[in-house]
């Protein structure tokens, strides 16, 4: 079973979703809207993500990163600073994330 995630909620409010784990920007193409983005850190080609997916979970980033501020743009929940999500999580599992309490809870 995979543990709590603990970060920094960054973009506040609670969102479920499958889960989709991603290394590069070439791997976006089939990721479905409503789904958890979770990445190690963001950049601006990122950025065309956030308006199809449910929320955001990086391994790196603080209140000020990309992920953060974009996300808050977008009005979609994000946790940042994980340290390990992409390695924790395994893609399609279900998770809730808390953009205020910064936590990501597998269902």
């Amino acid at each position: 079973p995979v543990d709590v995630l603990r970060g920094i909620g960054v973009s506040p409010g609670i969102v479920r979703g499958p889960v989709r784990v991603v290394h590069s920007c070439d791997e976006v193409d089939d990721i479905e809207p409503g789904a958890v983005l979770v990445v190690r850190v963001t950049d601006v080609g990122w950025t065309p993500l956030f308006g199809c997916v449910a929320a955001v979970v990086t391994d790196v980033g603080g209140l000020h990163s990309h992920a953060a501020i974009v996300a808050r743009e977008f009005g979609i929940h994000c946790v940042v600073g994980t340290q390990h999500a992409t390695l924790s999580l395994p893609d399609d599992i279900v998770v809730e994330v808390d953009g205020t309490t910064g936590t990501v809870i597998p269902m």
